[in-house]
């Protein structure tokens, strides 16, 4: 079974307990002296099984990281990293997923071997709020109701409004609906700066 360690929780010294994203769902498990060992680490996607006992928690065995060229970048690292915890957040009570979640990520390693990190991770921010259904039109300001025009304010979870309605970065208003579009090359060097900002308050 393979899938991408979500988070790491040290219990008694060294043991973890361990969420693993995987195709069909969340995995809560247990390693003993888990945190001794490198292969288990938050990002890292890896092959692996579990041990069932009589006790409600599986043991998880055997695990192999299935390593990426990019994961020798340091900076790399920690924008994938931000973004699983995100995630780890945003599925929270979460155990049946969609395979699209798995396949959300392995596109996103696939990605990073050539896409700046930043970029990448908006873009897969962008294709998540596309298919649980959260996407914006950008069409009415959150404040005053009213139709927006071409400069917008941004608030986390995309929300947005007019300038003079609330405070923030401003955006131009079609940027932002051609990278809801997928379409995340036409974002410039400060708006990538900018949305990830706003990215790390929330999914």
């Amino acid at each position: 079974m393979q899938g991408y360690i979500l988070s790491t929780t040290r219990v008694r010294d060294e043991d973890l307990i361990v969420k693993i994203l995987t195709e069909q769902r969340i995995y809560t498990l247990y390693r003993f002296y888990g945190a001794r060992h490198s292969v288990v680490h938050l990002g890292h996607k890896i092959d692996f099984s579990i041990d069932y006992d009589l006790r409600e928690i599986g043991k998880l065995r055997e695990p192999l990281h299935l390593a990426f060229i990019w994961e020798k970048e340091a900076q790399i690292r920690y924008f994938w990293q931000q973004y699983l915890y995100l995630l780890n957040t945003h599925l929270r009570d979460i155990n049946t997923l969609d395979s699209f979640y798995f396949q959300h990520l392995e596109e996103g390693a696939k990605r990073l071997e050539k896409e700046n990190p930043k970029r990448c991770m908006l873009n897969l921010y962008a294709k998540l709020l596309n298919f649980e259904g959260r996407k914006n039109t950008m069409q009415t300001c959150l404040v005053c109701e009213n139709p927006l025009g071409e400069e917008i304010v941004l608030g986390r979870g995309l929300v947005c409004a007019h300038k003079g309605c609330m405070e923030g970065v401003i955006f131009k208003r079609k940027q932002i609906l051609q990278w809801l579009d997928n379409q995340g090359e036409f974002l410039d060097s400060n708006s990538i700066d900018f949305l990830w900002n706003l990215l790390m308050q929330g999914l």
